[in-house]
This record gives C-alpha cells, sequence and structure tokens, in this order.
C-alpha cells in the first residue's frame, strides 16, 4: 500500500469498517429472515420482498468487505481503492437496515472515513502536494530540458508525427539525405550529389542518392543556391525542416525500403487515378507537405534557449515607447539582505504562455463555448499607442508566432545596432527636419501635385481634414533624389509616394537619430539628382506632362491640329519618318514618346507609330490553328496569340522549351497546352492581329474602336511550386507600359475603310458550277501571306 495522506483514514481503519459494516448487513438480513419465517398468509408476500431485497444488499456489502481484504493484501494497491470499498459496504449496509426497519447504526461508521482536516492540516496537506509537484516538475525539467508548457508541445508534435510521416512514404535514406543539406555541406556537380567534407570545400565527398535527392526537390524540401564553378548548394526549406523534425519523432512510420515506400504511395494514389501510367507517375513522386501541417507544427524551446533569449533581452536598454537609451545603465535592485537572500531557497518560476517580444501584448477576446480567442496589440508601431495587429487566434503559441513575425518585419531592424557602413550611409543623406516631414507625408498622408503646387492633404492625424502646402523646391529635389516616385491616376492626379529607396533610407534615418549617431540638418540637403531625372521634375503648373501621363481637355496641344509635314514643306526634311505621319494621335505620342523628355515636343512634332511586321503562318502553323478546339480558338483570338511575333531574344527556343518544361510550375502546363503557341509566354507587345481585321472588317478594327492600342502596368506575380503568389513582380521598375497594338496596316485612325460588301448566296444546285465565296466578297481579297485562310 502507497502512503497514506494527512486527513485521509489509515488502511487499517477503512478494513475495520468495512468488516462492521458486512456485519450489521448481516445481522439485518437474519432479521429479516426470522421476520419472514414469522409471517402469516396475509404478510407474507410483503415479508417475502423485503427479505430478498435486504438479503441483496447484505450480499454486496460482504463482497465490498472480501474485496477490501483483498486490497489490503495487495502492496501495489493505492489507499483509494481501499477507502472506496470500505465506503461501498457502509453505503450497502445502511440501505440493509433501512429496508429491514431497524436502526441505521452502519451510518455511525461513516465519519472514521470522511475524517474533517483542521486549517492546519489543510495547509500542511497543500504544503506535501506542492513540494510534490515541484519534485515532479523539476526531475521532468532534468529529464527534458523543457517546462511543462514546452513539454506538452514535444507531445503534440509527436502525435502529429504519428499521422503525417507515413503518409510522407519515405524511408531512413531520405531522413539522411535531409540531414546532410542541414549541415549546410550538400551540393550538387555534374548531376551528382555528395556531401562535402568541410564547409566551402566543394569538391570530393559522400556521394548522396541522386534519385532521392531530386524528388526530395520536385517535392519542395530542398532549394537549390548557386555557387562558384557551376555548384548547386542544396539547402532545406522551412517544409523540409519541418517534415525533417517530424521524421525524427515519429521513426517507426518510415518505410524499410524504396520498394517498400513506393508500393505505400502506390496504393494510396491508386484510388485517385484510373490510367497505369499515371498511377505509377503519382506514386513515383513525393507527396509535398501541407500548409495546415507546417502551420500545426511548433517547434518547442529548450530552457537553455529560454535563457539564452532572456539574457539578450535583458542587455538591451528600452525606453517606454520602446526606443533605445544610449549611455544608460539597465536598473538593478539593490542587494540590501544578502545572508536571507542567500539562505531563502531558490524558486524557479514556472511561465505561465508563450513570451512575446519587448513592447507587444496579449488582448484576450470574447470566448466561445469551445475556445479562448487572443490577438496581439504592439505599442510600438504609433509612438506609445497599441495597435491591434488584423487576425485573432485560439491558441496563445499561435498568437505568439504571429507577434514574433510582425516584430522581425517591422521592428528588428531598428534594434540592431548600425554597422559602420549604415552610419556612414546615414552621414551621406543629411535630410533636415521638413524632408523627413515630407516623406512622412508621403507614406502616411496623401502627397499630390495640383496647378497650385503640391499639397499634403489630410496630413494632422488627431484633427480632421487639414491640409498644408509644401515648398516645391523640397518635393522636386527629393524627387530628384530618387527618394519619391510620383503615381499617375486616370483621373489626371499625381500622387506623390516613397520609392523603395525612400523607404530605406527613411528607416535609415531614423535608426541612426535613435541610436544618437545624425541628427536633422538645420537646412535642406541638396542632394545629387539621378541621372535619368537630371532634367527636373515636369511640372503641372508650366504644362509639362510624365510619360503616359493623359493629357488635360483643355490643353492646346490636344485642341489644336497640326498641319502634317509633307515632301513640299522644307521642314519636312528635318523630321525623319519611317511611315505616313498622322497629326492626330496624341495616345501615341504619349505612348511610344522617349523615356527622357526635357520640355514638352511642341504641337507640330508629330511621331510616328511604330509599325511590327505581321507574322506569316506556315503551313503547319496553319494545320495547328485549324485543330484548336473552338472555345479555345475564340479566347486566342480576343488575346491576339493566334499569330504572335515574339521578341527578339538571347534565348534560343530550344532552351526556352527546356525551362518550359522542366523550370515552370506544373498548373502552367495545362493552360499552355490548349493554345497552339502557348499562353504564358506571351506578353503584351507580342500579341498579333486583332480578330476584326482576320475576318476582313478592318473598319472595326479592335483598336480603332478603341482609338489606341492596349497598355499593360507591366505587373505580374511569382508563385511558389504549388502556384500560390508569393510576390509581386515588375519587369521595368521606371514605368514603361507594354503597347499592344494590332499589326494590321489598316489605318487606326482618319476615316474608316470601306466595310465589305455582303456574300452572296452560292448559286443553285442545276448551275454548272457554284460561285466561290472568295469570288462572292471581292472586299476580302486576301494576299498569300496572310492568315485569314487559316482561320476563317
Amino acid at each position: 500500500m502507497t502512503e497514506t495522506d494527512a486527513g485521509e483514514p489509515t488502511p487499517e481503519t477503512c478494513l475495520r469498517v468495512a468488516r462492521e459494516a458486512a456485519a450489521l448487513a448481516a445481522a439485518a438480513d437474519d432479521l429479516a429472515l426470522s421476520a419472514a419465517c414469522r409471517s402469516t398468509s396475509r404478510t407474507e408476500a410483503h415479508r417475502d420482498e423485503v427479505m430478498h431485497a435486504v438479503h441483496q444488499e447484505a450480499v454486496e456489502a460482504e463482497r465490498h468487505a472480501a474485496r477490501a481484504q483483498e486490497y489490503a493484501a495487495d502492496p501495489e494497491m493505492p489507499d483509494s481503492a481501499l477507502r472506496y470499498c470500505a465506503s461501498s459496504a457502509v453505503d450497502h449496509a445502511v440501505r440493509a437496515q433501512e429496508a429491514a426497519g431497524v436502526e441505521t447504526t452502519a451510518a455511525a461508521l461513516r465519519p472514521e472515513l470522511e475524517r474533517t482536516l483542521t486549517p492546519e492540516g489543510h495547509a500542511e496537506r497543500e504544503s506535501e502536494r506542492r513540494r510534490a509537484e515541484a519534485e515532479q516538475e523539476a526531475a521532468d525539467r532534468a529529464a527534458t530540458g523543457m517546462d511543462a508548457d514546452n513539454r506538452h508541445l514535444a507531445a503534440m508534435n509527436a502525435h502529429l508525427a504519428k499521422g503525417i510521416v507515413p503518409a510522407l512514404g519515405w524511408t531512413a535514406g531520405h531522413v539522411r539525405v535531409l540531414e546532410a543539406a542541414e549541415t549546410g555541406r550538400l551540393y550538387g556537380r555534374d548531376g551528382q550529389a555528395r556531401q562535402a567534407a568541410e564547409h566551402g570545400v566543394w569538391s570530393g565527398g559522400r556521394k548522396v542518392s541522386r534519385e532521392r535527392t531530386q524528388a526530395l526537390g520536385d517535392a519542395g524540401y530542398l532549394v537549390t543556391v548557386a555557387e562558384a564553378d557551376g555548384v548547386q548548394r542544396l539547402v532545406l526549406t522551412p517544409v523540409g525542416q519541418v517534415a525533417l523534425e517530424l521524421a525524427r519523432l515519429h521513426p517507426e512510420g518510415l518505410y524499410e525500403s524504396d520498394k517498400a515506400a513506393y508500393e505505400a504511395r502506390y496504393a494510396r494514389y491508386a484510388k485517385r487515378h484510373k490510367r497505369m501510367d499515371d498511377k505509377k507517375a503519382a506514386a513515383r513522386r513525393l507527396p509535398a507537405l501541407e500548409s495546415s501541417t507546417v502551420r500545426r507544427y511548433r517547434r518547442p524551446v529548450t530552457l537553455v534557449e529560454q535563457e539564452t533569449r532572456a539574457a539578450r533581452e535583458a542587455a538591451e536598454q528600452w525606453e517606454d515607447e520602446g526606443g533605445y537609451c544610449p549611455g544608460v545603465e539597465a536598473p538593478r535592485p539593490a542587494v540590501e539582505d544578502a545572508p536571507a537572500a542567500a539562505a531563502a531557497p531558490a524558486v524557479v518560476p514556472v511561465p505561465t504562455g508563450p513570451e512575446l517580444p519587448s513592447g507587444m501584448y496579449f488582448l484576450p477576446l470574447l470566448s466561445t463555448r469551445l475556445h479562448d480567442w487572443w490577438t496581439i496589440q504592439c505599442g510600438r508601431c504609433q509612438g506609445g499607442i497599441r495597435v491591434e495587429l488584423p487576425g485573432k487566434w485560439s491558441d496563445k503559441y499561435e498568437a505568439a508566432q504571429a507577434a514574433h513575425a510582425h516584430y522581425d518585419d517591422a521592428h528588428r531592424a531598428a534594434d540592431d545596432l548600425l554597422t559602420e557602413e549604415e552610419i556612414t550611409e546615414a552621414e551621406r543623406w543629411p535630410l533636415s527636419d521638413a524632408q523627413r516631414t515630407v516623406l512622412g507625408w508621403a507614406e502616411h498622408a496623401e502627397l499630390a501635385e495640383f496647378d497650385d503646387g503640391f499639397w499634403a492633404l489630410d496630413c494632422v492625424p488627431d484633427r480632421w481634414d487639414v491640409n498644408k502646402r509644401v515648398a516645391r523646391t523640397r518635393v522636386t529635389g527629393l524627387w530628384a533624389a530618387g527618394l519619391l516616385d510620383v503615381r499617375l491616376d486616370g483621373n489626371g492626379r499625381r500622387h506623390l509616394v516613397k520609392s523603395p529607396t525612400g523607404r530605406r533610407v527613411a528607416r535609415l534615418v531614423w535608426r541612426a537619430e535613435r541610436q544618437g549617431f545624425a541628427g536633422p540638418a538645420a537646412k535642406d540637403a541638396r542632394l545629387t539628382p539621378l541621372p535619368k531625372r537630371s532634367g527636373g521634375y515636369p511640372l503641372r503648373s508650366e504644362g509639362r506632362y510624365f510619360k503616359g501621363e493623359a493629357r488635360r481637355a483643355d490643353d492646346a496641344a490636344l485642341t489644336e491640329s497640326a498641319p502634317v509635314p509633307t515632301a513640299a514643306d522644307p521642314a519636312a526634311a528635318t523630321v525623319p519618318v519611317t511611315a505616313p505621319a498622322r497629326a492626330d494621335q496624341p495616345l501615341l505620342r504619349r505612348l511610344f514618346a522617349p523615356r527622357s523628355v526635357r520640355e514638352q515636343r511642341p504641337a507640330h512634332d508629330v511621331r510616328t507609330v511604330i509599325r511590327r511586321p505581321q507574322r506569316i503562318l506556315t503551313p503547319e502553323e496553319r494545320e495547328r490553328v485549324q485543330d484548336m478546339p473552338l472555345l479555345n480558338l475564340q479566347g486566342a483570338l480576343i488575346m491576339g496569340i493566334t499569330d504572335p511575333v515574339p521578341n527578339a531574344s538571347p534565348m534560343p527556343e530550344e532552351d526556352g522549351s527546356w525551362v518550359r518544361e522542366h523550370a515552370w510550375p506544373a498548373h502552367f502546363q495545362p493552360t499552355e497546352d490548349r493554345y497552339p503557341f502557348g499562353f504564358q509566354r506571351w506578353s503584351m507587345c507580342e500579341r498579333g492581329t486583332c480578330w476584326n481585321c482576320l475576318s476582313g472588317r478592318h473598319d472595326i478594327c479592335v483598336h480603332r474602336q478603341k482609338n489606341g492600342p492596349d497598355v499593360d502596368g507591366n505587373r505580374d506575380w511569382v508563385t511558389n511550386h504549388q502556384g500560390r503568389t508569393v510576390a509581386e513582380f515588375i519587369p521595368r521598375p521606371g514605368g514603361e507600359p507594354c503597347v499592344w497594338w494590332c499589326r494590321c496596316e489598316c489605318p487606326k485612325d482618319g476615316p474608316a475603310p470601306a466595310r465589305p460588301t455582303a456574300k452572296t448566296k452560292p448559286a443553285p444546285p442545276a448551275a454548272p458550277e457554284p460561285a466561290s465565296v472568295q469570288a462572292a466578297a471581292p472586299a476580302r481579297t486576301s494576299e498569300p501571306d496572310a492568315v485569314q485562310a487559316a482561320l476563317w
């Protein structure tokens, strides 16, 4: 038997009470039996019923007493089992006496099992419980090196690994490949993967399975990093790191051989595919780890790591709003009673939850029946004002993970001390307070240009609708230095926003001022303009415009019609033209103007449209277009990719085909294969002839109806291996548009060409030869190299 706690009955007491309760129940049974024997015909039925009820309770009381005797003889049985048997025996004895109609003397046995503790007893009992919990916690920490929360996290990760690792279809060889990549010494050269003997020595080393490495890379667990001499270093992705940790937690889920792993993957994918080739191809690929699994896995933190993090945070000095105080020592508590402090036992603090970065706090939300919800407040984003981060979480650890991610993105750079290079760069930007304010307005307010100058709209955060005029030279100087960019709206307004360089410089100057390395200058700094912006800012008040900016309706350059230069005009010799000039093409002058325009061109300066030739389809290409499904043909006609004209490229077509086959994501291929010349590879400026001109309707050319070409903003998106967007890609950071102008030689302005005559019906069957469609439509006579015959 185990040791009895304070206030609990001893095993001897429990055994004695059980025996006495069984004896009292047996005595009540004997009385009921005697009464039944002396019963008459009138009371026989009632006394028999009482006798059976009392006998059943007496049997149960004796059974519990016998079980208590067995438990008392077993040294491994806890005291709670013996107490339960004694309490049950007392309950049955009381019910037996009540049924027999005698005095319930068995009820007097209950106080012996339920002895009331004094306050001192309760305090002693609570102290013993806490002491036992502290000893158990210390033993668990010594064994695992983690606190209770992280031990629970490790147990949850182990439970997660039991369901995830068998579904990966890995062997121990896959784990060894990832462990080699974790060391940072896994590299590939000439199609062979090796593990280098030392860091940075990319030659020799132990060979690693090429098939397993390729399979892990295709599944997104490994990524290649280019090194010198054509070496590809293989490193773990975040998904690969999580998968490796799960495989280490549950090695029993790994398969014994590659054949067993392949058969398991084949059995998994057999129900999803019908064709045998598809089943085999799916079984050869390793399944990717789902993003939900990556989010569910959270690496536990050991006590050593917690102490290291606490020491690093204690070394940093912060004000109330989270700023660094150079030259101020950290306050330390005064040691007044050193002997007493030394004699006191060390109490190990037990954390109540995950740790948050400095200046961030948990905010509890309304709880539901199943979950408690939390959000994160940041006190460093707006100068001491706590701002709630977007999102809410039912798990504190997930909320803490989001808080750490926000801290790394927004505040980690400000907390780290500036390097010598950053200090030198900050000294090269001696911005004044006014220039810094303008940069702040460009980010947090609306900085715009109007006819009467530059204005900061709604620039006071605590007052409504406060606008301030900004000095013109201050704004134009920041724009010329590359700290501001101009965003053109369709309604003719100009908005000035921070450029990537401006955001970096503003952040660097702010950090330098907080750490005491630099301060604001007394006067506005004369910044060196960029070569592309050395011509000056085109002010609206002077009637100057940016490239691609829409002119106003009251601009004289639009309303005045300039004469077209002719051969008889002597001035025509000074204007080189390559095609018939058109006078009324302001949109084309705007789109095809040179990038650096120092001053607005006069109205008589007319630019011609840059014409690119049409694509002449070969007979094989015509057959390919004719075999295209009708729905895809309609889409290709609308998008102008039935006869695209590729731009000049240094990459040969064979290399482009290899890139599209091996480097493009798999979800690109189905759409790419539906079109005769592909779908994803064509930009706006590589499109061909519009569908109306292909059908001979030059009078309703698409770009004639639009009064201008189609313009693309040159924005694309970068996706990961699963097809999800991860970043925005800007091919031309300067803002140059990509233009599609119908490649047909028909005029896009001026008088419209004549509409082709309607087709005549063919002659009746009695006629010797019916009239052909081409002969009945003289307006649609197509040249030998036209594409109409292939499409219509």
